[in-house]
């Protein structure tokens, strides 16, 4: 390790920033080429390259299955992991001495995603003990507020045309660094006169966001129901940036629009691995039902759908697209069965008809996943259709020994929207509750028929 820098002594400004970011942005880029070379999917929704660190990579060495094939190349992204991580925090240690600021905050260099927050904290000169030249005050001027919201809106609907309109990724770009930007911009503005504070800053940039959203809607880019989904991770980022913003600003005469403008760099950054390494993970659900009636009556309820009766769950009533009923045409191997969503039509070719025990097919179309609250009929949101598919889907029939049968539900689907430790679970949950209230609809069924017979049986 004596080639690794030294937790002793103390650093510079300048040789923390490049001591920190070139290795950094060294370990991005072989990651992402090496995920381009051997997928390192890890079967949790998110492949390595997005959160490089040494407990991932080496984790990912014990594990079986998928991973035998590519230990070659963990390996060595282990031992590159571990020197970064070693590099960042004898680094951050030293940059912490030499600014007097705390140790412990400094180690969180060593955590994914936020290391670049510490980074850019421990790269600013400590600011004055003494009161702001400027003079603090709670409040914000009417001229300060209009110039930062309508700045905030700007930005807003650029930088989220640019990403989904021209670009098309809904990536760590439109979800973190947009709303970083926009965050640092306004908050900058709001404090380069005088110093509004942290509680009138983040109203302001939260002001500017909401307005932003407002923006958005107006032109028929996104609806409601996208923006209130992605709200925490918007306001996040947002008033992490507003909080940057903030400081350089107070840093007084040696503060200029051209210092908040240097944080446009990264996005080129963002850029590169929205579209290097494109979002994108594959991931099964599996639902199952235990229904009182016989197999057959279960497969009868399978193949003759019908229209579902029981409403959807209150975000589907809002725009998230649900089942409402089924058919089958034809019969066997190659029959087309047609998916009623409330957003659209799917249609499916059925692969495996083995009655009464499994029926499988492949989705051939897929229907928007979303019919987005807005003022406008039509919603110019590609995001609707193509970042989320279902693959293909199985149902399996077993009987059981009191005279039940145990109703399954297999599906494979793709998600291609970042971060994925964001918006998978918000997915899966999505298919839970579709899935579960199409069991029940074929419970249902079953059972009534089971019991209509039971009864035309009595009756003879």
């Amino acid at each position: 390790m004596t080639l690794l820098p030294s937790f002793h002594g103390s650093i510079s400004r300048r040789a923390y920033l490049v001591g920190s970011l070139a290795p950094l942005i060294a370990q991005y880029l072989v990651h992402i080429l090496v995920y381009n070379f051997v997928p390192l999917d890890s079967g949790w929704g998110f492949p390595v390259i997005v959160f490089p660190s040494p407990a991932i990579s080496a984790a990912f060495w014990f594990l079986p299955g998928g991973f035998a094939a590519a230990k070659p190349a963990l390996m060595p992204l282990a031992f590159l992991d571990i020197s970064v991580a070693w590099s960042l925090l004898a680094l951050a240690i030293s940059r912490a001495r030499s600014t007097d600021r705390s140790a412990i905050w400094a180690c969180l260099v060593s955590v994914p995603v936020i290391q670049i927050f510490t980074i850019y904290w421990l790269g600013e000169e400590p600011l004055p003990t003494t009161e702001n030249a400027y003079g603090p005050t709670p409040h914000v001027s009417i001229n300060t507020a209009l110039k930062g919201l309508l700045v905030g809106l700007t930005v807003t609907v650029v930088l989220e045309v640019v990403s989904t309109l021209v670009f098309r990724t809904y990536g760590f770009f439109l979800f973190f660094a947009s709303p970083f930007i926009v965050g640092c911009i306004t908050g900058y503005i709001g404090n380069r006169r005088t110093d509004i504070g942290p509680g009138a800053t983040a109203k302001l940039v939260i002001g500017a966001c909401f307005l932003g959203a407002v923006g958005l809607l107006a032109i028929a880019v996104e609806g409601v129901l996208c923006l209130a989904l992605a709200t925490p991770l918007i306001a996040l980022s947002a008033w992490l940036g507003g909080i940057v913003g903030r400081t350089i600003a107070v840093h007084g005469p040696g503060a200029t629009p051209r210092r908040t403008a240097l944080s446009m760099v990264v996005l080129p950054l963002f850029f590169a691995i929205d579209v290097i390494a494109p979002p994108h993970v594959a991931f099964e659900s599996t639902e199952n039902i235990e229904v009182a009636a016989s197999d057959r009556a279960v497969w009868d309820a399978i193949v003759h759908m019908g229209p579902i009766s029981s409403p959807p769950a209150a975000p589907f009533r809002w725009g998230l697209a649900y089942p409402m009923s089924g058919s089958i045409h034809g019969a066997g191997v190659g029959a087309i069965r047609e998916g009623v969503f409330s957003t659209g039509v799917a249609y499916e070719r059925v692969t495996e008809w083995q009655p009464p025990r499994r029926l499988s097919f492949i989705v051939l179309t897929d229907p928007p996943t979303m019919r987005e609250l807005s003022p406008y009929q039509d919603v110019h949101a590609p995001h609707v259709n193509g970042y989320f598919r279902t693959v293909d889907a199985r149902f399996t029939i077993a009987p059981l020994v009191n005279g039940h049968t145990l109703l399954t539900l297999d599906t494979r689907h793709e998600l291609k929207l970042n971060p994925y430790l964001y918006w998978l679970p918000i997915a899966k949950w999505a298919i839970h509750t579709n899935k579960t209230r199409v069991l029940r609809h074929f419970a249902q069924q079953a059972e009534g028929s089971t019991a209509a017979e039971r009864e035309q049986v009595a009756r003879d």
